[in-house]
């Protein structure tokens, strides 16, 4: 320990005589400032140097000196020299020395020869406020000085500032008020002189180092609280971190100030605070995690007083005025003093007590020990910060980082050695097991057998002699059963045990062991009921194993009190692929009682051996409630699709159920027209229930219970309106026959709703890429299913109306009649007026041109497109009929607007054929279009026969069988518009059909 003890202090030593020499040995070689004048003429000003201007400055206390511009001061009554850096406090006051005041710092600096150019100023902590001066020129400014506390604004932070003079001498006038910080006022800081740009990348490193060490902070805060939030037993990791973040906030607080930079709306009274307050925090989390590092070492009554003697200061700080606390700042510091030189004893005791912990302790005290000189000394203002690298506070950071992961690998190391000396202890411990287990079966094996045979043979005199050796008997097989356990327990933790895995109908198992159970109980206590459902999947386990794990299960139970009736479950639930074995106990006011060894032995191996299947455990044990055991077991690859036991090997029940759901199939009361739904489950029992929900929902329902029969009864029928498929069917998936379906049918065709009891993404996607349109999970809920029945059919419906209306679109266009009565017009015409012949076929090619164009697919078309095959019509028509029709049009000039195709020439053909022609002297067409707000109104008016006002519905709402040309025009306008048309007619007097169309946003806007 002594070469380790003297090679740390011969290190420290080096160090700190550097760290003097930086401090004092440069001085003497850097120009100093006398009775006001700093002589930098034979300076090399495009060196890149940055000169301090340190030294004495003339200082002139209680007056405001105001340069003029260009002029250089003279000398001034009253003036003095001053150190600057250094608190002006003896120089304010005439009888005794006081921090509150204003006065004025000058300096003449002799600039080099022939070097006229541009240079700059960096400007620190001047306390509280100023002005500065460069030849009479304001350059900088922060707050406001002022004579007194009123009329003065504080505000302190640093700032570059340049300037360009042909002068040889420059002045520096520096105007200066303190009425806001009760301690060291004036230059507390350097103020750093050169070249513009040696001055700005001065700065620029001032900023980039102060950014480096701030972000060492947040990351090594960062990486220290993380660890804790693993191990939230080691605090030392907590307030280690919290030192980070107070280091943080004190450097974003200090030098550079990034933090007032960031948010500039802070005042000085809380920059003040934000400056004091992370002193106190870093020091007490060092403190607190020296203290955590070393809990064996100081006392806690001095802990107490250390912790509460800064939290007191804190509050002073933090609810107090400025100028009130900072008076105590040889307190504070006190303080902060008090808290290192407290965790430097634990550290140095610490040492001295772990030579494990030596060096990295060692080195962490004398780090602390020169950090609170240096900063007492800087804060204390008896030097200036010649900014050195802060190699004390990097040294105890880095040597406790050190010491933190020395102490973690070696817990680690302890920790494997400790495990290894475990693994070998527990190996030695079953291996004892095993021996001594074996070497008391055969004695025990004697026993019992000896006492059974004094049973059999009989001849015992009295009956307590028969009762005492049955009692032995059955403790000696007890005794032979947990001596098994112990075998079975050590194998399994030895990972001895060879499981036999093959597929398992895990329903028979729970009926075989509880036929066992039944036997071996008081069935007048317990009894034992298997309330699996049929159809259960396999189980990949092995079965032997599987029963033992039954066997201890339900002697776990009736050891714990159950009593009564003790149902099993197993259920396959649909979530992962594994099956749910739950047991249930009540214990009918009494208490469990399951810290029974031989019990808790038994529970134990279930565990182990349901893990080494793959499943997992499960208990929750409630005095009210009473006991449930749960595990689960996976699933084995190789199903097999076995019938309900409700009908397997039973002609007669398979009939009745199929019977039975044939019954439902077809109720008598729906209408003819009822939707039709083919329903494919293999269990009766579902199908029964979602016949009798689909029935509520007044469709008809066709059930069958297997893929092959769903097959054939699909291809049977044509006009399915949906298809409902279980996932798993005999003979064929519910997959592949919803494949075979859309070989044919399209999703819209014929809507397909699976029924599935997996939910995870993967099955359902496979559904959706065989052709499902939705899927409803097992076991149903009756509203989920009708509700997506429901909304499947609509669907349906829609499409099959949209595809109705379309067709009749179509044959509305172009009518069988029309065009032979056309065609005989332009074949009669040809003889007689071939030019009118000409124009006729014009105006048919133009008309049959605009009937068949794609474009009237589209939502909307122009109105001058729908015009033009109103014209045409018109000519058509006018061929024919002559004088009969009489047509006029009101139309503005240059309309442009969207209207839905094929929506004025079914109206004007209705008003010709419905209402001008049927009257024998025909009658008067006006077709109009007016502008109106918001958009255009379309009016077609005819003076024919009319029609009765309450057929107007009837022809609207499609219950009007004579056409639908009306009818098609009126839905696609409300699908578009949300208007549809507008009827009214009278009989004899004639009928208007009017509609609007509402302006598009650039209409409106045109």
């Amino acid at each position: 320990m002594k070469w380790k003890t003297c090679s740390i202090l011969i290190a420290f030593v080096i160090v700190y005589s550097l760290r003097f020499y930086w401090q004092y040995g440069l001085d003497r070689e850097l120009p100093q400032a006398k009775a006001g004048v700093l002589d930098l003429s034979g300076w090399d000003a495009q060196s890149g140097k940055v000169v301090s201007l340190r030294g004495d400055w003339l200082f002139v206390p209680g007056k405001f000196i105001a340069p003029e511009a260009g002029q250089l001061l003279g000398n001034i009554e009253g003036e003095r020299e001053l150190k600057v850096p250094g608190a002006w406090d003896r120089e304010l006051g005439e009888e005794r020395s006081t921090t509150y005041g204003f006065g004025t710092y000058r300096l003449r600096i002799l600039l080099p020869d022939n070097t006229a150019g541009k240079y700059g100023i960096r400007a620190q902590v001047i306390r509280t406020a100023h002005k500065l001066y460069v030849n009479g020129e304001l350059l900088g400014q922060k707050g406001e000085p002022g004579a007194d506390a009123a009329s003065s604004r504080p505000r302190v932070s640093p700032y570059i500032v340049s300037f360009s003079t042909d002068m040889k001498e420059a002045e520096i006038v520096i105007q200066a008020s303190n009425f806001h910080y009760g301690r060291l006022g004036g230059i507390f800081d350097d103020i750093q002189f050169g070249s513009a740009e040696s001055i700005n990348r001065y700065g620029e490193i001032q900023l980039v180092g102060n950014n480096l060490l701030m972000g060492f902070y947040a990351m090594s805060g960062l990486f220290f609280i993380i660890l804790y939030l693993f191990r939230r037993i080691s605090r030392e990791l907590l307030y280690f971190s919290s030192f980070f973040w107070m280091s943080l906030l004190f450097w974003s607080t200090h030098e550079e100030r990034l933090l007032f930079w960031l948010l500039p709306g802070i005042d000085y009274e809380w920059q003040t605070k934000l400056q004091s307050l992370p002193s106190l925090g870093l020091f007490l989390f060092l403190f607190l995690f020296v203290r955590a590092l070393f809990p064996r070492i100081g006392n806690r009554k001095l802990d107490k007083f250390a912790v509460g003697l800064t939290l007191a200061t804190a509050c002073l700080v933090l609810f107090t005025q400025v100028d009130f606390y900072s008076r105590f700042e040889l307190v504070m510091i006190s303080v902060d003093g008090v808290l290192l030189f407290y965790s430097f004893y634990i550290l140095i005791r610490g040492s001295f007590k772990s030579n494990n912990d030596f060096v990295f302790s060692a080195i962490a005290a004398i780090c602390i020990l020169m950090e609170s000189f240096m900063q007492g000394i800087f804060y204390m203002g008896f030097v200036p910060d010649r900014g050195f690298p802060p190699i004390e506070r990097i040294g105890f950071i880095v040597s406790m980082a050190m010491l933190i992961a020395k102490r973690f690998f070696t817990n680690m190391e302890q920790v494997e050695i400790m495990s290894k000396r475990l693994l070998l202890a527990d190996r030695l411990k079953n291996d004892f097991l095993v021996n001594t287990s074996n070497e008391i079966r055969v004695p025990l094996h004697g026993l019992i057998n000896l006492a059974q045979i004094m049973i059999d043979e009989g001849g015992l005199k009295e009956t307590r002699q028969e009762e005492r050796l049955s009692l032995m008997v059955s403790t000696g097989r007890r005794l032979v059963h947990l001596l098994n356990d112990i075998l079975d327990l050590s194998k399994i933790n030895d990972s001895g045990v060879e499981l036999s895995l093959r597929p398992v109908d895990v329903r028979m198992t729970i009926n075989g062991v509880l036929e066992v159970m039944r036997y071996m109980t008081d069935k007048a206590a317990v009894n034992f009921v298997n309330l699996t459902e049929p159809g259960i999947p396999y189980v990949q386990a092995d079965e032997q194993r599987l029963m033992q794990i039954l066997f201890n299960l339900l002697h776990y139970t009736v050891k714990s009190g159950a009593e009564g009736i003790i149902p099993v479950k197993a259920e396959f639930k649909g979530g992962p692929k594994e099956v749910v074995v739950t047991i249930d106990a009540l214990f009918q006011g009494n208490v469990p009682n399951n810290e029974l060894p031989e019990a808790e032995l038994n529970l134990n191996i279930s565990r182990k051996l349901i893990e080494l299947h793959g499943g997992t455990f499960a208990e929750h044990t409630s005095r009210h409630s009473g006991m449930e055991l749960r595990f689960t077991l996976p699933l084995s690859d190789n199903q097999e699709v076995v019938l309900s036991e409700l009908t397997r090997g039973n002609p007669e029940a398979e009939e009745e159920l199929y019977s039975m759901v044939a019954a439902t199939a077809a109720p008598s009361d729906l209408p003819i027209d009822a939707p039709k739904v083919l329903i494919v489950d293999d269990d009766p029992v579902n199908l029964k229930i979602m016949e009798e929900l689909l029935a509520l929902e007044g469709l008809k329902v066709t059930a069958v219970m297997d893929g092959i029969e769903g097959l054939k009864a699909w291809e049977r029928g044509t006009d399915w309106d949906l298809v409902v498929l279980d996932v798993m069917l005999p003979g064929m998936s519910g997959y592949d026959l919803c494949r075979q379906i859309r070989s044919r049918n399209s999703f819209y065709d014929l809507p397909v709703l699976f029924l599935t009891s997996r939910i995870q993404p993967a099955d359902l996607l496979v559904g959706f890429d065989a052709g499902a349109n939705d899927y409803v999970t097992q076991p149903i809920d009756a509203s989920e299913f009708r509700a997506r029945t429901r909304t499947l059919l609509r669907m349906k419906q829609s499409i099959r109306d949209q595809l109705h209306m379309e067709m009749a679109l179509i044959q509305a266009q172009i009518k069988p009649h029309f065009l032979y009565n056309t065609l005989n017009t332009i074949a009669s015409l040809s003889e007689i007026d071939p030019e009118k012949t000409r124009e006729l076929l014009n105006d048919f090619g133009s008309y049959l041109r605009s009937s068949f164009d794609m474009r009237n697919l589209d939502k909307k078309v122009p109105f001058s497109k729908e015009w033009t095959l109103v014209e045409s019509y018109l000519q058509i028509e006018q061929a024919r009929f002559g004088n009969r029709m009489k047509v006029t049009t009101a139309l503005p000039d240059n309309l442009q607007f969207g209207i839905p195709p094929l929506s004025i020439q079914p109206i004007v053909e209705n008003a010709l054929r419905h209402g001008i022609l049927p009257r024998f002297e025909g009658g008067n067409l006006l077709i109009a279009v007016s502008e109106e707000v918001g958009g255009y109104r379309i009016i077609v008016r005819d003076d024919g026969v009319g029609f009765a006002s309450d057929k107007i519905e009837a022809v609207l709402s499609g219950t009007y069988r004579s056409g639908i040309g009306l009818l098609n025009v009126h839905r696609r306008l409300l699908n578009t518009f949300g208007e549809g048309l507008i009827i009214e007619s009278k009989e004899g007097l004639g009928t208007e059909v009017s509609f609007r169309i509402p302006a598009a946003k650039e209409e409106t806007e045109l």
